[in-house]
């Protein structure tokens, strides 16, 4: 009787929700998304996903969608899934955790509550009488919790309160049927969805979509771009993490010395065959993160910010997002290449995981879900930090919710796995076809650390330097004769950014130079035919504006003696920094250093002086403030904020790309970042939609009315709702 009860209250929302919508609401504007983006740009055969939304309670019944004239379901050989959620507004979740409070009161009830099926209930009560719509009755039990429905479609059914642990009504529980919680705010919005997964533009062309849904018509115009012809056979992309040109000019003067305005020696990257500059804006920031930037150099598509290989929709779930293909994944799928991933960051943050995942937002869960998409994906090499997101739920320190044990399962996947740099040393002597790497349970410790001040390296005292991962994973990756591509990232170049470590920050760009530089080396000896391409994903504010007198600046007994202590123009003359080992690093404790600062702040002090241990420049006091941390810096200058938050943040400026090799003259230029993508593709004459993914083959013809599904069948085997492509393994 209670299912019948329960499809009644179905009947009756539905009855109630067609008397409130307006005679004519199908020629209503309705809010319209459509994914991929207007703007965007494809080689033609790459796969994506392809979404509409529909912000509206149903499908309107003129709702229709079509590419170039054509209904995208004939385009695409394929119908559409259909989906529905809704998404935003201010709902109380449900929660019944806790018991009713000694001071509870019917009157507590009044107000609204919401179900996303049924909709929304308003309780008021008048002179005792509690009701919950017209006809509706509550009526009170010898438990305080619980109530009986008297009339309407629940009639005979019991709604029972639910309290969370601190005794708050978090909702109503209709005959353990339907749950309600409280509505604190705006309603939620419904979302109509339609999706095809796994499609592609099969030849480069301009491609119109147009969608039609009520009252609504809107357009977007994809590009499908000519894939240019190339001779480079390997790719490796190096990312210094938030690297500006102001921090490789400092980074430089420091490492290499300067004498009457002239360098003593040049920095790897700076003997670049062409030198471009890159924007990093994505959709719906000026200011973009790593996760959306190096997605735009993996796919050539401008996503969200926190968004990784995909177009971010308003679904709940956060990772079944329109996903966008990799290069890495194109590569694999078309030509067979071999695909590494070396980092000094956790392997599944933002800029190493843009080679192969997909999701939303860069969350634990979705970290968690990329360790087992890169292992899905096949990707050979792959080395950083972050054994806590391979642990399972009950090892102590995980970070994954569930109990898989990823070690085991990459090693049963024929992965050697190593974790300490003599372990890695100890590999190479026989080259594993795959390796993994995992040495730090998070992010490796900086340059720094791992060779100065390395009390602060506790137990994971024997970690591999970015030049011996790298060089370690070229030797792996060039056994495939088929060619590789390889992601290097300096990643703590941005992570000693943020707390305004400058020395730390520096010393890891350093460190990158000479990672370009040993690749470069290898190249030249093991295959010429290689690309390289260095850039970062995004910029900080840093800037060298002088020079400050160290022993002037500490025994200055105020500000205004501090502030003297600082150099500009002629009175900055250079640091003094030293080298005496010529390993390129300098001695940091020097006379006169760099008065480098950061644009944007929390407040904090700042004495330019490099500190023993890592910055923490910033703590939270008891009120959730952000506030100086007087043990950083006492005897700093002080800053006063001007940014919300406890660090520095990503900045607008466009960033340096360098390139070598063949390829390399496409790089010229300014343009944004997606661009990148392209110019890998060129370098090695990718085309996604020949036979065997080479320039040198035409696309095969298509139907003049659309999209042939032959071609689908013959790129696109085994994919299914996405891009998690498990490959076997090459001899």
């Amino acid at each position: 009787m209670k299912l019948f009860r329960l499809m009644g209250m179905a009947l009756l929302a539905t009855l109630l929700l067609a008397a409130i919508i307006p005679v004519g609401a199908q020629d209503d504007e309705v809010p319209v998304l459509i994914l991929p983006i207007d703007l965007a740009q494809f080689l033609p055969g790459a796969m994506f996903d392809f979404r509409v939304e529909v912000h509206a309670a149903e499908m309107p019944e003129n709702f229709s969608i079509s590419i170039n004239g054509e209904d995208a379901a004939a385009f695409f050989g394929a119908e559409a899934t259909e989906e529905s959620w809704e998404f935003g507004g201010n709902v109380v979740r449900f929660n019944n955790e806790g018991a009713i409070p000694a001071d509870f009161a019917v009157e507590m009830l009044v107000g609204s509550f919401y179900n996303a099926n049924f909709g929304q209930l308003d309780v008021t009560v008048t002179d005792g009488v509690i009701s919950a719509g017209e006809g509706v009755t509550l009526e009170p039990t010898d438990d305080p919790a619980i109530f009986n429905i008297i009339g309407g479609a629940g009639d005979g059914l019991a709604a029972t309160l639910g309290f969370n642990a601190d005794g708050e009504l978090t909702g109503v529980d209709i005959g353990g049927l339907a749950q309600f919680g409280i509505l604190a705010g705006a309603l939620p919005t419904k979302s109509q969805s339609v999706i095809w997964r796994g499609v592609m533009l099969p030849e480069a062309g301009d491609y119109t979509v147009e969608v039609t849904a009520a009252g609504t018509t809107r357009e977007a115009v994809w590009t499908a771009r000519e894939p240019m012809a190339g001779t480079a056979r390997n790719v490796i992309l190096f990312i210094a993490d938030g690297m500006t040109v102001p921090m490789i000019t400092a980074a430089r003067i420091a490492s290499r010395g300067i004498v009457q305005g002239t360098l003593n020696d040049n920095f790897y990257m700076d003997g670049a065959e062409a030198i471009g500059l890159a924007h990093t804006s994505s959709v719906d920031s000026l200011m973009a993160d790593s996760a959306n930037t190096l997605s735009s150099v993996n796919t050539g598509h401008i996503g969200s910010v926190n968004s990784t290989g995909s177009y971010s929709d308003t679904s709940p779930n956060r990772l079944d997002d329109p996903r966008t293909e990799t290069f890495a994944e194109i590569i694999q799928r078309t030509r067979g290449l071999s695909v590494g991933v070396v980092t000094t960051s956790d392997w599944s943050d933002a800029t190493p995981a843009a080679v192969w995942a997909h999701g939303r937002d860069r969350g634990d869960a979705n970290r968690a879900a990329y360790v087992v998409q890169a292992l899905d994906a096949g990707i050979d090499v792959i080395m950083g930090g972050g054994a806590r997101r391979m642990l399972p739920n009950t090892a102590e320190g995980s970070r994954r919710s569930d109990d898989r044990d990823m070690f085991a399962e990459f090693e049963g996947a024929g992965y050697t796995i190593v974790t300490t740099a003599t372990e890695l040393d100890a590999a190479m002597g026989e080259l594993p076809e795959q390796l993994l790497g995992v040495f730090t349970p998070s992010d490796l410790n900086v340059w720094l650390d791992r060779n100065v001040y390395t009390d602060n390296l506790g137990d994971f005292t024997d970690q591999p330097g970015l030049v011996d991962m790298t060089v370690a994973a070229l030797d792996i990756l060039n056994q495939n004769e088929n060619g590789f591509y390889l992601e290097v990232e300096a990643a703590s170049v941005d992570k000693q950014m943020h707390p305004l470590d400058q020395e730390r920050a520096l010393s890891d760009l350093i460190e990158f130079d000479f990672a370009v530089g040993a690749a470069l080396e290898w190249a030249a000896e093991n295959a010429p035919d290689t690309l390289i391409i260095v850039t970062a994903d995004h910029g900080h504010g840093y800037e060298v504006y002088g020079t400050v007198d160290v022993e002037r600046f500490n025994a200055a007994t105020d500000d205004a003696g501090r502030i003297a202590a600082i150099g500009i123009y002629n009175g900055a003359g250079y640091p003094t920094y030293t080298d005496e080992d010529g390993d390129g690093f300098p001695n940091w404790e020097a006379s006169r250093v760099f008065a480098g600062t950061v644009n944007n702040h929390p407040a904090y002090s700042e004495d330019f002086q490099v500190s023993p241990i890592p910055r923490a420049p910033s703590i939270t006091n008891e009120s959730g403030a952000n506030i100086d941390n007087p043990d950083d810096d006492p005897n700093g200058l002080p800053m006063n904020a001007n940014v919300p938050g406890g660090s520095g943040v990503h900045t607008l400026q466009d960033v340096p790309v360098f390139a070598f090799g063949p390829g390399a003259e496409n790089i010229m230029g300014i343009y944004h970042q997606r661009d990148i993508f392209f110019h890998m593709a060129a370098g090695i004459g990718l085309n996604p939609a020949a036979e065997d993914g080479m320039i040198s083959v035409a696309a095969p013809e298509t139907a003049a009315a659309g999209f042939d599904p032959s071609l689908l069948a013959i790129v696109g085997a085994g994919l299914a709702g996405g891009f998690v492509i498990g490959r076997a393994r090459r001899k």
